[in-house]
This record gives structure tokens, C-alpha cells and sequence, in this order.
């Protein structure tokens, strides 16, 4: 039997993030016969920089929001509705039917909601005692 160290890494290299991610990624391929692959939308400001963008995984008929951010002095001017309204357009041509995301009430819950989502589970006093939001949006 060959010796297994176990190493904690406060400072991980996305490498070794990477590893992770790929050898899970990898590993549900064999069930899903398929491998989720991911992609990103970014909203940029006239000086080109990134002020907010979304992280999403494409799996199947299905996209997952990893993560959807914008910066604070652009919100409440539909960015985030524009971000979204792009990941519906690559859902059309990549013939996605649902969405799902998770968020904490105290983020987005009624922006996913003003958009189509609903919610499909929460976990109670998740983080801090604030719970976390599971939703989902049917297209087409």
C-alpha cells in the first residue's frame, strides 16, 4: 500500500484547484457520458475593464451560475439583467432548457426572481445563520 499524505494548503495554486475540479469533472463524465464545460460572460466598462461578469458550467440541456458579480457602483443599472439576458441568448443557441443557481437571501434572490427563476430548496441557517437559496428557470 503506497503512503498518502494528507496536505492543508491555505494559499492552494489554481493548478491545484484545477486538479480537483478536472478529476471530479472527469469522474462524472463516466455517468453523465458527457463532461461539463465551462464558460464566462463579462460586462467591461469604456476603459475596457471588467466591472461584473458571470462564471457558468455548461452541462448538457443545462447551464449552472457559478458565480454572477458586479461591481458595486454599476449596480442598479441592468448590467446584471444584461449579463443575464446574454447567458438566455447562448442558452438558445446551445439549446439549454433550465438554469440553476444558488445564492444567499441576503444576495439576489428577488433579482433571479424578476428574471424567471424560482426557487427549488433552501438550506436553512447554511452560513452565519443565513440561508442559502437553490433556483431554477425553465426556457423554452
Amino acid at each position: 500500500m503506497s503512503t498518502v499524505n494528507i496536505l492543508v494548503d491555505n494559499n492552494p495554486s489554481d493548478e491545484s484547484n484545477a486538479r480537483l475540479r478536472n478529476g471530479i469533472v472527469d469522474f462524472n463524465a463516466k455517468y453523465l457520458h458527457e463532461k461539463a464545460s465551462p464558460f464566462s460572460i463579462f460586462a467591461q466598462n469604456n476603459k475596457n475593464e471588467i466591472i461584473g461578469g458571470a462564471t457558468i458550467w455548461e452541462h448538457s440541456d443545462a447551464f449552472y451560475i457559478d458565480i454572477l458579480w458586479v461591481e458595486e457602483n454599476y449596480r442598479e443599472q441592468g448590467v446584471g439583467s444584461r449579463l443575464l439576458n446574454e447567458l438566455f441568448n447562448q442558452a438558445t443557441i446551445k439549446n439549454v432548457k433550465k438554469i440553476f443557481v444558488d445564492t444567499y437571501e441576503f444576495q439576489a434572490v428577488d433579482f433571479y426572481k424578476k428574471q424567471g427563476f424560482f426557487v427549488i430548496g433552501r438550506l436553512e441557517d447554511y452560513l452565519l445563520g443565513h440561508d442559502r437559496i437553490y433556483l431554477r428557470k425553465n426556457l423554452g
